[in-house]
């Protein structure tokens, strides 16, 4: 739990200094398997932060709503979360000088459910270890072992930044790149089926919907003051909850985020209904990487999302 000291001791040096006005980090849930965004203000308050394998969510998108806060706001990100940071300091949506960033290098997470599958809901974790085999989880009533290729959280088999690609602390050991699966090994399979195999698949995760804008919502490239979705002209405010209704939002937001989404895995993650929307996003990744030969949306500051920028050597297949 190294990390997790260290954690607490920057903020903790933070808010004493009044380096920073707040922190913004993780803290114990409801349940053993969950934890919750801590938006901490006071050192006695530091004590509440923690950092485990199940520390799941981005906390980036917080920034939004502290971005007119007087002093500095300290935030904490692993690899895949600190392009979520990028993306919104070149979306001018928050100065960089604004922002103390916490990286922690983060070898992988466990799947949630796989850990409330076998936890008691109110036990406690007291600490946490990983290996190539396997997660460790010491709890008040002992220890659990985890298969990591049984446990570990889906996105974080084709992780492609372990260590954050920015960060003002770095509060444990960078992580070397290491053998992942293929990000875009689903997409190619569904790019192989028919069409209608595709629109019947398609169909089928639409019709599921259920319109609560959570992908949106939690999204770090959804920034817009106002939504299109939320405008009473064209009038989107209750549209129908039908497939065709859904089929267009989900198009709508995944053209709009077009290379801006930094792959975070966030929309997959709060769904409540399970729709695979980073598929969906993978393959607009995809096709712009194929097309621009570009990294990642955030993997480097300096460098403008493809559709954001003008460059003569752009492909004009469409001219």
């Amino acid at each position: 739990m190294k990390v997790q000291e260290n954690l607490r001791d920057i903020a903790r040096k933070l808010l004493v200094n009044k380096e920073a006005t707040l922190v913004i980090g993780y803290a114990p849930g409801s349940e053993v398997s969950r934890v919750i965004p801590a938006f901490i203000r006071k050192e006695e308050e530091v004590d509440h932060l923690i950092w485990n394998p199940l520390c799941v969510n981005n906390l980036a998108k917080y920034l939004l709503d502290y971005n007119q806060e007087p002093g500095k706001v300290a935030v904490v990100v692993k690899g895949c979360d600190s392009r979520a940071i990028v993306r919104l300091i070149q979306d001018n949506q928050i100065p960089r000088e604004k922002i103390i960033i916490l990286g922690i290098p983060c070898p992988g997470l466990l799947d949630p459910e796989t850990v409330a599958s076998r936890l008691n809901p109110n036990t406690q974790i007291l600490s946490a270890s990983l290996n190539e085999q396997a997660f460790s989880i010491q709890t008040e009533e002992g220890i659990f072992t985890f298969s990591r290729n049984e446990s570990l959280l889906e996105k974080c088999r084709s992780c492609e930044h372990h260590t954050p690609v920015i960060a003002d602390f770095m509060l444990g050991e960078e992580i070397p790149p290491a053998n992942r699966v293929d990000p875009f090994e689903k997409v190619k399979k569904l790019e192989d089926l028919p069409v209608k195999d595709r629109s019947d698949y398609w169909d089928k995760q639409f019709q599921r919907c259920l319109r609560c804008y959570a992908c949106r919502n939690v999204c770090p490239a959804c920034t817009c003051r106002e939504c299109v979705f939320d405008q009473a002209e064209p009038c989107w405010i209750a549209k129908a909850n039908n497939l065709s209704e859904n089929t267009a939002f989900h198009l709508i937001r995944a053209f709009h985020v077009a290379g801006r989404c930094v792959d975070c895995g966030e929309c997959d993650r709060v769904c409540p209904v399970n729709i695979p929307l980073t598929l969906l996003n993978r393959k607009i990744l995809k096709d712009i990487k194929d097309l621009f030969n570009v990294p990642t949306p955030g993997t480097n500051l300096n460098e403008l999302p493809p559709l954001g920028s003008f460059t003569n050597s752009d492909p004009d297949e469409f001219m």
